[in-house]
């Protein structure tokens, strides 16, 4: 029984210590991130795929899985783990993967090192996890060598998930996002996808819900007090401004990188009846007072007196100079957005679409080709990803800038550009002397456009005294804030910003319109 035991602790051990053999050596290939926590949508993410302890590798095969609600597909390279003149072949892309491949003539002489880079745009800021999926090795014989796996945690997971509106608070407004995007695979908002399955259902809700009250710890968070009523934070991050689809003009390249520090904006355009209180208080820009500088002789054109059309009170104002929007802008405390600060709002956090919706849009999401016939009433059509509604059609929008068709090769890797002025409070404090012929950008497009006036990347201009014709409204827009010289003695103290738009009077149009 003795020799028996001896003989069976002999064996195991053997057995053991080939195991051990077998397993010594054998390649590693893995995802080697440095996570990023909650980076900006629209930011770009560069991952290495590496190996270790690899032994006589001359060519390699893998595919990359990644989780396209978080990230899109920019572009991969191999790297020079294999000897030179190795044979590299496009990367393939084929929905949430991408597939690359290398082949030497010869075995790589080190163990260790980079096989490729991979390079994603970054959708929603959650967690995401990049998967390594048929992973193949081999040698200079063509035979296959043994390998291990490790995927990587890109985007870490700090709680970020949960705050869907991203004001470092997890509270109701959290899942009143989530519950409007219920049943959705791709929401106007992508972050209502809280736990980065591909679609929103009960679980995000009930993931919001078990930290209801949490403050989000983000370096972003610092000192931001709550919106004012009827705005909503737009936080700081970075986007692709731009377009090369094929409805874009040559104004709108290139597409280039913009920083935008984070800011308020209001809800919805300004309203008829919130314009009349202004007139009320501020009798020179009354419809038969204002200065004939600051408008075409179409200022106001239905109202009559300081009257607006019936029924319309909650429609948005029309026939609105850029003069008079900056004037109810200084009076409300506020300002016009940049054309960056608008379009990065426009986006939703959304990346690379044409709509704020996504890349289709249709008369049941906006008000637009002629299909009403009219203006209608602020909130009708759903909002975007971040809670503005009508960034696309109802009214055209002022934006604070001087039209530049040439501003964007000029504009590139800055941060909160703006085109016509050294700074912004230049703008605020001389519009009135401002030239009446300076065109001004304008932004979202009216009930009256197709579909191509709503992208979010057109910027069609107009002079700021009239349109030719055409009518105006505005958005009373943003709060500016700089996150970086926020104290709590001028949190509400700092400038602000308001949208302005026009309704472009074709010749077809009915008659009040």
């Amino acid at each position: 029984m003795k020799n028996r035991t001896r003989l069976f602790y002999f064996l195991t051990i053997i057995l053991c210590l080939g195991a051990t053999a077998m397993s010594y050596g054998q390649a590693v290939v893995s995802v080697s991130p440095s996570p990023v926590a909650s980076p900006a949508a629209g930011s770009t993410l560069t991952v290495n795929i590496q190996i270790s302890s690899g032994r006589g590798i001359a060519g390699y095969e893998f595919t990359v899985e990644f989780d396209t609600s978080a990230l899109t597909y920019v572009s991969a390279a191999n790297a020079t783990y294999l000897p030179s003149g190795a044979f590299a072949p496009s990367p393939t892309v084929s929905g949430n993967r991408v597939t690359l491949t290398a082949a030497a003539g010869s075995a790589a002489t080190k163990s260790s090192g980079t096989l490729a880079t991979v390079t994603f745009r970054v959708v929603a800021a959650k967690a995401s996890t990049l998967r390594l999926r048929d992973v193949v090795l081999s040698d200079v014989a063509g035979k296959n060598l043994a390998v291990n796996t490790r995927n990587g945690e890109v985007v870490k997971s700090s709680g970020t998930a949960w705050d869907v509106n991203q004001d470092c608070n997890v509270n109701v407004s959290d899942l009143v996002l989530v519950s409007r995007n219920l049943g959705s695979r791709s929401p106007s908002n992508p972050r209502a996808d809280v736990n980065g399955d591909g679609q929103v259902n009960v679980s995000d809700l009930v993931l919001v819900s078990r930290n209801l009250g949490k403050t989000v710890d983000s370096d972003t968070c610092t000192d931001i007090p709550p919106p004012p009523e009827g705005m909503v934070l737009i936080p700081a991050g970075q986007f692709q401004m731009g377009s090369i689809d094929d409805e874009g003009q040559n104004d709108e390249q290139p597409v280039h990188t913009v920083h935008i520090d984070a800011f308020y904006m209001d809800e919805h355009e300004v309203t008829n009846l919130e314009y009349k209180e202004f007139l009320l208080e501020n009798p020179r820009w009354q419809k038969s007072r204002i200065d004939k500088r600051f408008h075409s002789g179409s200022y106001l054109k239905h109202w009559s007196g300081n009257n607006y059309p019936s029924g319309k009170a909650n429609h948005p104002v029309t026939y609105v100079s850029w003069y008079a929007a900056m004037a109810y802008a200084e009076w409300a405390g506020k300002r016009l957005p940049t054309e960056a600060e608008w379009e990065y709002a426009a986006r939703g956090g959304l990346a690379g679409m044409k709509y704020p919706s996504g890349n289709t849009i249709s008369t049941r999401q906006a008000n637009y080709k002629s299909h009403v016939g009219d203006t209608t009433a602020v909130r009708r059509y759903a909002a975007n990803g971040y809670e503005l509604y009508d960034m696309a059609g109802n009214v055209w929008e002022w934006c604070l800038d001087e039209y530049d068709a040439d501003f964007y090769f000029v504009s590139r890797n800055s941060r909160n550009p703006i085109s016509g002025a050294r700074t912004i409070q230049w703008i605020l404090d001389n519009f009135t002397s401002i030239p009446t012929n300076s065109s001004r950008v304008l932004r979202g497009g009216s009930w009256i456009n197709s579909a191509q006036g709503l992208r979010v990347a057109d910027r069609p201009l107009c002079a700021g005294e009239h349109g030719l014709g055409q009518r105006f409204s505005l958005r009373e827009g943003c709060y500016s804030l700089k996150l970086n010289s926020l104290t709590p003695s001028d949190r509400f103290t700092d400038q602000t910003v308001m949208k302005w738009g026009y309704v472009l009077n074709r010749p077809n149009a009915q008659a009040g319109v």
